[in-house]
């Protein structure tokens, strides 16, 4: 086999060290999305448990029950709403890294809970960081992304969600729900100490007229043999004219609108309910596996 040229050589450890930097900034964004999974099941184990408390002040009722499961929800769209102000004054980075307050907060109040209204605050409060994290981290991964991977990257998001319910529901198999809370705080803690050497949207920045801010962080994320400038006014153009275009453009609104109605009768299914009160409703159907020989 004949060596590799010199020349040739460069360019290609240069686009290897650009993916290596790209899915180390994507990896530190969706921790929060496995946050945003991990918390959306947490009272699958711990309800059950709850109802048999030997704490007067913890034993909970159906109605608190109700709301125990449901407020998560609550907090997921004042999130939500929040994240499209966040997104467009702090950035998208910033944004994911101040969903880490309430989350971290939110499991404390659950992990050293007194009452039941601790519960219901610190419920509010992750899904106010899950709501933040679920608008943000997608904007931020498809803006840092070049096309050859964005699609795999795009995906990542829902993947790390699905595996922090996981998680969650194998580590109820061992530990008490106050080990839970506690241990939700690890992926929250490694996102945040993550993003904060990571760059933020060359997108963003651009709109804040930050540019050679920009080409910095394009350059950082590429490589510096690839053609980024060649990209950054790829995006500065479209910066130009996307406030003039969303509207009018099907390329641009079809999509979404598709997207929309996908995941509105995604949620008509009953999914959530079901994730988040998973275990009661196996003890409430006594079901037994018989293996026959």
């Amino acid at each position: 086999m004949m060596p590799m040229d010199a020349s040739i050589q460069k360019p290609l450890l240069g686009a290897t060290l650009q993916n290596k930097r790209l899915f180390l900034a994507a990896f530190a964004a969706v921790l929060g999305n496995f946050n945003f999974g991990y918390a959306l099941v947490y009272t699958s184990p711990v309800i059950p448990a709850l109802e048999t408390s030997n704490i007067p002040t913890l034993k909970i009722t159906r109605v608190e029950e109700s709301w125990f499961g449901s407020v998560f929800t609550l907090g997921a769209a004042a999130g939500g709403l929040s994240a499209m102000l966040l997104n467009d004054r702090l950035g998208r980075k910033l944004s994911i890294m101040f969903s880490a307050v309430p989350s971290a907060v939110g499991y404390a109040f659950m992990g050293s809970a007194q009452g039941v209204w601790m519960l219901l605050l610190g419920r509010l409060l992750t899904g106010f960081a899950g709501g933040v994290t679920a608008a943000s981290i997608p904007v931020y991964i498809s803006e840092i992304s070049h096309p050859g991977v964005r699609g795999t990257l795009g995906a990542c998001p829902q993947i790390m969600a699905v595996l922090g319910s996981l998680v969650l529901y194998a580590l109820g198999l061992k530990l008490s729900w106050r080990w839970l809370a506690v241990a939700g705080e690890v992926p929250v803690l490694t996102m945040i100490i993550l993003l904060c050497f990571m760059p933020n949207s060359p997108r963003f920045l651009i709109s804040k007229g930050k540019d050679d801010e920009a080409v910095r962080v394009l350059r950082w994320l590429r490589g510096q043999n690839t053609d980024f400038h060649r990209e950054f006014e790829q995006i500065k153009e479209s910066v130009r004219t996307s406030h003039h275009s969303f509207i009018k453009d099907p390329f641009i609104y079809k999509p979404i609108l598709i997207a929309v109605l996908m995941r509105f009768l995604q949620q008509l299914s009953g999914v959530t309910p079901i994730l988040v009160y998973l275990q009661s409703i196996f003890q409430s159907t006594a079901v037994i596996l018989v293996i026959y020989f």
